[in-house]
């Protein structure tokens, strides 16, 4: 799962992510008559350099702040020398000293936890883009396949189109056939080639848009794709929405913003102490050790604004888990209802229409080429098996995408 790919990438350092997503990667492109299933294109997409390093980015970045939080703030030396006559002469006096803040309110330590937090956050949303780059390979991975099947029975219908053309002319020589016959088929034809130009043209985008996502060649027709168009099943109900990654970022962020709310809370401001040596030079000379100690008073910043700005964030980020909840339940009942609904009309479409146009196109050529039927009923028979064809296909991507759209919401059943 991605959880596993998440994982493995944070615990190495991300040069050697990088060499070893590359080699990976330069391993299992697809090469001519190589089969390539959904779930590889996900792998390759995600095994990618830069999707590496998009996902690694933002932890990394969370990973530092924590480091910031986690530092003390550096201490202050000074040096300061006073003299009568000059800073040569008698009387001169030298003060070396060092200075340091500290935290005794706890702020410090509710930044840390607040740090803490942003890094769990990062991660969970880490885990999201690595799904949805998935997501997004297979998408892009049944649209190729769509293509190609709308490819073929755009090739399959110019094909008999074109066979009809020639035998139309040949009864029209025979004296079998009128003109108008003739014609009709011819443009018909006409209009089958522009529609397998449109289909290579669909597919020549979609080849495209998968070699871009998994970094390789434009794939052409010789790789093989594994995959069904239409789904087996739809994702299981099981999987609830306080267990999605996009969840658990937001409850992460709310996390976070609670603990610097708390840390706005504390006004006590940092107490400097400082330690030195003085030196005294002259008729009488004489070493002494300094001590200092510096508070600021709260007496007009008690950190009201802080506080306020703070609590907002801590509202703002509650309430966007409420509500992101509830969109995400609604979106993916939807979705599993449209998903379902569509797999179930599927089914019925091919062994209703589906089945029909298919015999009615054989019933309608074998009675053609016994001259039962005219011209335009043979037509009529090719366009129906033709769009049921193409309807079947249609039905078919649109639960793959309904069911590709759930596993966006649920990142945690992306494979």
């Amino acid at each position: 799962m991605t959880i596993n790919l998440l994982t493995r990438l944070t615990k190495r350092p991300i040069t050697r992510r990088l060499l070893a997503a590359s080699a990976l990667l330069a391993l299992s492109l697809p090469a001519a008559g190589q089969a390539l299933s959904a779930d590889d294109a996900a792998q390759l997409a995600k095994a990618r350099p830069e999707a590496a390093q998009l996902i690694d980015a933002p932890v990394e970045r969370a990973e530092g702040n924590l480091q910031s939080a986690r530092t003390l703030p550096n201490p202050v030396a000074s040096l300061e020398r006073e003299g009568v006559d000059g800073f040569g002469g008698d009387g001169a006096e030298t003060i070396v000293s060092i200075e340091q803040s500290w935290d005794f309110s706890g702020r410090r330590t509710l930044n840390q936890r607040g740090a803490e937090a942003d890094i769990e956050a990062a991660r969970f949303n880490a885990l999201s883009r690595a799904a949805n780059l998935g997501v997004e390979a297979r998408r892009s991975y049944f649209e190729l396949l769509a293509a190609r099947k709308k490819l073929s029975i755009a090739a399959r219908y110019e094909s008999e189109l074109s066979n009809l053309l020639n035998e139309t002319a040949r009864r029209e020589q025979a004296g079998d056939a009128a003109r108008y016959d003739v014609e009709r088929v011819r443009q018909e034809t006409l209009a089958a080639s522009i529609a397998l130009t449109e289909a290579e043209t669909e597919l020549y985008t979609a080849e495209q848009s998968l070699a871009a996502l998994i970094g390789a060649e434009p794939l052409a027709g010789q790789v093989v794709l594994t995959d069904a168009l239409l789904p087996d099943t739809v994702i299981s109900e099981a999987y609830s929405v306080a267990a999605s990654p996009v969840i658990r970022a937001l409850q992460a962020e709310a996390e976070g913003a609670r603990w610097r709310r708390e840390s706005a809370s504390k006004f006590m401001p940092d107490i400097t102490f400082g330690a030195g040596v003085r030196q005294t030079e002259g008729l009488s000379e004489s070493t002494g050790l300094l001590f200092s100690l510096s508070v600021p008073l709260p007496l007009f910043d008690r950190n009201q604004g802080e506080y306020r700005a703070r609590a907002a964030d801590v509202n703002e980020a509650e309430a966007r888990v409420r509500l992101t909840e509830a969109q995400l339940a609604s979106e993916i009942a939807s979705l599993r209802n449209r998903a379902q609904s569509l797999i179930a009309a599927t089914d019925r479409y091919e062994s209703g229409a589906l089945s029909s146009a298919t015999e009615l196109r054989e019933i309608a050529q074998s009675a053609f080429n016994g001259g039962e039927i005219a011209v335009f009923e043979i037509i009529d028979a090719l366009q129906s098996a033709r769009d049921a064809e193409l309807r079947t296909i249609s039905l078919q991507h649109d639960a793959r995408k309904a069911v590709l759209d759930l596993a966006e919401l649920l990142p945690e059943t992306e494979q």
